[in-house]
């Protein structure tokens, strides 16, 4: 069941890259770079429940916590473009 959930989110992140690569304009690019972060978060929580190591955990949160900033630094910038 994991190996399916898995693989369902590697399409999802495939989607989303390609997205990431023709996005028409930059804001386009930020969702889905910050979309593929989020497929990395559930992976990796998905693959420690899989395991049964609490280390991916850890490590989702810190990926997600990098996420969010990245996010709210591209937003602002952006935003400052725009004035």
């Amino acid at each position: 069941m994991i190996a399916a959930a898995l693989v369902l989110l590697a399409i999802g992140g495939a989607g989303f890259l390609a997205k990431l690569v023709i996005g028409p304009n930059l804001s386009d690019r930020v969702v889905s770079l910050d979309s593929i972060l989020t497929i990395v978060v559930t992976a990796l929580t998905a693959w420690g429940a899989y395991t049964g190591r609490s280390t991916y955990l850890v490590v989702g949160v810190v990926v997600s916590l990098v996420a969010f900033l990245g996010t709210s630094t591209f937003a602002r910038f952006i935003e400052g473009r725009r004035r």
